[in-house]
């Protein structure tokens, strides 16, 4: 058993590069002197699929009705070329309805639980000071990391295509970035930057609590980013990261090298946007292991995706085709690991990933833990709790978005998945002898996930009220409807969201 392998590896420009969906909310700071606060409430209903098996022990997913909940605030102060900004979560998590029946509390969505009244419910996610010391910008502070399209860093902080986002990478960090070339005129950006993770998939630090913490991790980066134009971005950076887990023991260290790029231009009325995002890791590690080699596994591994998206600008419509490949370790037993996975705030539908892997996980790394199947979960299996990330899997994802008014859009695609290693269950592996099962114990073959219907209808966002009040209420209505293959377990598995969002 190799227990599925992520190393997120936050950049440098913590900015607003290539967000596929809506716009971050960021505040906007003017010129002279200003206090800006900002925020988003957001309530989040939701009908899981509650009657949906996750193992051959008989494990219910069991979770009717829930009400997520997150206030999302902050406050930005600039004057001239300084700025300081105070981010945080207040209330996120399961406010009232139906925990769900998956055993343990390894789900970072903490969906095994209610209430939002705990030291948990609450993250610091922006704390810092941005200014210049002559050519030179410098930040330091608490800080959100997304780069590109939200591939290996996202700030949770962008409006999917279709789903949800709950987290967030967030670092400590101190940051140097110039224009060093023609006295500044020349559009490339150099930065160099190192950081304190505070929380990404791998690591969670919890300043004044460490028995809370979950290994320490830090990591050095330099990036270049070239902007020859409104609507041209290019980048590109590299990351040397080196993470020791909390038993002071298991390491890893990897370097990740990305490139991006996003281009928009118009064409005779219409509008044409690509976009694409590619990296690689390299590196080693002893977090997890496999049975055969008890020391340190090598890490290579990559991922690509991208988008083109089209915009007749002379009627209400859109349209958007998505992708990206996954990397997969097609021999779990060598000293190699090839699984790669996205962000796990980077959507590819809303079920067979999100909904479906996330509840898989959970359920196999307790399978994996009872005394009565292996006597306690070995050291490492925690990683395969992915959190919904998408991994080693192909996914294409046309979409349709129709603008109908200014205060409502319709969206609907289909989200298709292939694996790209053996479809298995990590135990329900084991126990057949190797050969790959699913979670349901059934040997699998192929590489199909099968289809995924997606749709949405966003009512509002737009101001109300007094225009410097800024107020955006909005209701966002969306399904996700898996047509799972049998490598899946061959059931359809649907899920339903409404959301109401204050936005201001």
């Amino acid at each position: 058993m190799t227990p599925a392998l992520l190393l997120l590896l936050s950049p440098v420009l913590a900015g607003e590069f290539g967000d596929f969906g809506m716009p971050a909310m960021q505040p906007e700071i003017a010129e002279g002197k200003t206090v800006d606060p900002y925020g988003e409430l957001r309530l989040l209903a939701s009908l899981p699929p509650n009657d949906l098996q996750l193992d051959t022990e008989g494990t219910m997913l069991g979770q009717g009705f829930v009400l997520d909940s997150r206030l999302r605030t902050g406050l930005a102060y600039g004057k001239g070329g300084f700025r300081a900004v105070l981010e945080g979560d207040l209330f996120e998590g399961q406010l009232a309805g139906d925990a769900w029946d998956v055993p343990g509390d390894e789900d970072a969505r903490d969906r095994h639980r209610l209430g939002v009244g705990t030291r948990e419910d609450f993250d610091l996610r922006k704390a810092f000071v941005k200014g210049r010391l002559g050519p030179i910008g410098v930040q330091a502070g608490v800080a959100t990391s997304h780069w590109g399209l939200g591939m290996l860093a996202n700030d949770g902080n962008r409006d999917p295509v279709f789903g949800r986002n709950d987290f967030g990478d967030r670092v400590m960090r101190l940051q140097l970035a110039a224009r060093p070339f023609g006295k500044g005129d020349v559009p490339l950006t150099i930065s160099l930057a190192g950081d304190r993770v505070i929380e990404d998939e791998f690591s969670h630090w919890t300043p004044f609590h460490s028995e809370d913490s979950g290994g320490t991790a830090w990591q050095g980066i330099g990036a270049m980013l070239w902007q020859p134009e409104e609507g041209a971005t290019m980048g590109v950076y590299g990351v040397h990261r080196r993470q020791t887990e909390s038993d002071g023991e298991r390491q890893t260290i990897i370097t990740a090298l990305d490139a991006y790029a996003d281009w928009t231009t118009e064409l005779d009325g219409w509008s044409l946007r690509v976009a694409g995002e590619g990296a690689t890791l390299l590196g080693s590690t002893s977090r997890a292991l496999t049975y055969n080699y008890r020391d340190e596994l090598r890490v290579r591994c990559g991922g690509l995706t991208g988008l083109v998206e089209v915009d007749p600008q002379a009627l209400p419509l859109r349209g958007l085709f998505r992708g990206g490949w996954a990397s997969g370790d097609g021999n779990p037993d060598n000293d190699v690991v090839n699984d790669f996975a996205y962000d796990r705030d980077f959507d590819a539908g809303m079920v067979a990933h999100d909904e479906l892997g996330g509840a898989v996980d959970a359920a196999a790394y307790d399978q994996i833990g009872r005394p009565d199947n292996s006597g306690g979960a070995p050291e490492g299996a925690d990683a395969i709790v992915r959190e919904g990330a998408f991994i080693h899997a192909v996914f294409l994802q046309p979409v349709v978005i129709v603008d109908a008014m200014d205060w409502l859009e319709l969206r609907a695609g289909t989200t298709l998945h292939w694996a790209t290693a053996p479809i298995s269950q990590p135990f329900a592996t084991t126990r057949n002898g190797g050969v790959p099962a699913n979670f349901m114990g059934t040997p699998t073959d192929g590489y199909s996930m099968g289809p995924e219907l997606n749709w949405a209808v966003e009512v509002g966002d737009v101001v109300v009220g007094p225009e410097k009040m800024g107020l955006k209420p909005a209701l966002l209505l969306q399904g996700g409807h898996l047509l799972a293959s049998e490598n899946l377990g061959g059931e359809a598995v649907s899920l339903v969201t409404a959301t109401g969002r204050l936005r201001w």
